[in-house]
């Protein structure tokens, strides 16, 4: 969970300003990132950020553990990102694991190699505290509005959904909706065949609509990065010309449409992810996931009854440190409560 300092963080001057890293060790990224906690522990200023598509879930998925290679490419992964923090001066390292390690039957193992290797304990958290951690970041830094907002973390073996009012949480679900999992369990074609397209929307509908969220809501969020992934890809297809579609906002703004996932979408069915890759200059591994991506999006949309969703890159990471800065070493108890306490200065 923590490496170095085993105590909250305390009000500091502006030049002892508060570093900490957050560690996400997903289904399809290892990802960390650091940052300055600031205007009293409620934001971050990002110091650096660095991501590798492990992607563990696919062994995972696969033969129900983690391969002995890429034990090793995560293992290596994290002891690069870790250096990179100490690096900048982290006087905590807050690492979580989420769906490929909570269910692989070997992820004890490299939790444990972690530990030994770095010094850094990675801290296994439920669905619910991913949803919480993931609330708190991806609202963080926003204006507050009337009315609720959604969450939507859309990792590569699971899917959180929370939602609430400024920092309260009053719903949250985490749902078998990964991008990774969908996609090898349900799109075997590259590209993918209509007949796996109405399979993973079948799935996806099934599994949302049992699910009853308070509505309405007044803003949805999405973080992940197939959802950025999405997002760029929706923005260099459409441009500014012509088959821009009439409802998207500004290009200089980050949001997803119907319109444009449906874009996006209908470009896909056409186009292996080698070409998708080479064409659109993505990670041919995160084009692969698209299609379940923007399927399970749409879901969303239609669960929440939204026509739109903004793109944040802030998710569990920021959410963690934040809580951190806030709660101390109670960071995960609060994560697992869904309440985050009233900082006092």
């Amino acid at each position: 969970m923590t490496s170095g300092k085993k105590t909250g963080v305390k009000k500091e001057g502006r030049d002892a300003v508060p570093r900490l890293a957050a560690l996400d060790v997903g289904s399809n990224t290892v990802h960390i990132t650091v940052a300055r906690i600031i205007k009293r522990l409620t934001e971050i200023e990002r110091l650096a950020d660095e991501a590798d598509l492990v992607r563990l879930g696919a062994d995972v998925s696969a033969m129900g553990s983690i391969s002995a290679a890429r034990m090793d490419w995560a293992s290596a992964t994290i002891r690069r990102q870790v250096a990179l923090a100490h690096a900048h001066g982290a006087s905590a390292i807050l690492a979580v694991a989420t769906a490929a390690l909570r269910t692989a039957a070997n992820g004890g193992e490299l939790i444990e190699r972690v530990r030994r290797e770095t010094g850094v304990t990675i801290a296994l958290v439920s669905g619910p505290q991913e949803a919480a951690l993931t609330y708190w970041g991806a609202t963080s830094g926003l204006k507050p509005i009337k009315g609720r907002r959604a969450v939507v973390d859309m990792g590569g073996g699971s899917l959180e959904l929370a939602l609430g009012s400024g920092r309260v949480i009053d719903w949250r679900v985490s749902l078998p909706l990964g991008s990774g999992a969908i996609s090898r369990r349900h799109m075997l074609s590259d590209p993918p065949t209509a007949s796996e397209e109405a399979a993973v929307e079948r799935v996806v509908r099934e599994t949302l609509f049992a699910q009853a969220p308070p509505l309405p809501v007044a803003q949805a969020i999405v973080c992940g990065g197939t959802a950025s992934a999405l997002a760029a890809l929706a923005g260099r297809i459409a441009g500014n010309g012509p088959d821009r579609p009439h409802d998207a906002p500004p290009a200089r703004t980050r949001y997803l449409t119907r319109a444009q996932l449906d874009a996006v979408l209908r470009l896909l069915a056409g186009l292996p992810a080698r070409e998708v890759s080479q064409r659109y200059t993505l990670d041919e591994g995160r084009a692969r996931l698209l299609p379940a991506g923007g399927s399970i999006l749409l879901g969303v949309m239609d669960l929440l009854d939204v026509g739109m969703l903004r793109v944040r890159r802030r998710g569990v990471r920021e959410g963690a440190m934040l809580t951190y800065a806030r709660q101390g070493e109670r960071w995960l108890d609060a994560a697992a409560d869904g309440a985050l306490a009233t900082h006092t200065e």
